[in-house]
């Protein structure tokens, strides 16, 4: 499958649009108006910058913000991309895209609030915790190197723990025909159990097992 020409990553700012320098402009100009499109106002409101390794003409750029304020959407210098350097006991640090993440998110990194329903097509891509309110429509997709809670019903993709993190977990209010994925592990919607109320999916003993989240809380 072709890569698409338009990727959309979130990070604490806001969105990043990743332009794929390998696509000439109409090609990324269409396929932004399709992604915008099928996203039904899902980014509406949201900060962005538009990012491409080979620099676009002033007049491109101008013509894909437009495009993108014409769906709600808020240019930001405030938004940057690649990530900048933080110093940690006087050390430089740098973040990572979350496919090169080494380290693990843990309670007090950084999460993603995500405040409506995801419907097919549209999918969140975070380097840490992903909380969603609202559900996931089968069709739908998050990832996070972090775990992700669901406060609605789950029917579509989450992976948790992308980077590889065996202890994360995924916690929604109901879970029906989700396909769930923590770390390298995956659960299909056939091993789902009946669960009523607020389910966890957790790695035990080598596969995602889910369970009653009031009796085993993480």
């Amino acid at each position: 499958m072709p890569r698409e020409a338009i990727d959309i990553k979130g990070t604490k700012q806001g969105l990043i649009i990743l332009l794929d320098p390998n696509r000439d402009f109409e090609d990324i100009k269409t396929g932004l108006k399709n992604k915008m499109e099928s996203s039904s106002g899902f980014f509406s409101g949201a900060q962005f910058t538009l990012y491409r390794e080979k620099q676009l003409f002033p007049a491109e750029k101008n013509e894909l913000e437009s495009i993108c304020r014409a769906y709600g959407l808020i240019p930001s210098p405030e938004v940057q991309w690649p990530p900048t350097q933080r110093k940690i006991n006087g050390k430089a640090e740098k973040h990572v895209h979350h496919t090169q993440a080494k380290k693990f998110a843990t309670p007090g990194e950084d999460t993603l609030l995500v405040k409506r329903t995801m419907r097919s097509g549209q999918t969140v891509t975070y380097d840490g915790h992903v909380t969603v309110l609202g559900n996931i429509h089968p069709g739908a997709q998050v990832t996070a190197t972090g775990n992700i809670v669901i406060l609605g019903t789950c029917s579509g993709s989450v992976h948790a723990g992308q980077s590889g993190n065996q202890k994360a977990y995924i916690i929604a209010l109901n879970i029906k025909n989700g396909h769930l994925r923590i770390a390298d592990h995956i659960l299909y919607p056939e091993m789902e159990t009946s669960l009523t109320g607020p389910v966890i999916a957790s790695i035990n003993q080598n596969k995602i097992t889910l369970a009653d989240y009031i009796n085993k809380r993480p």
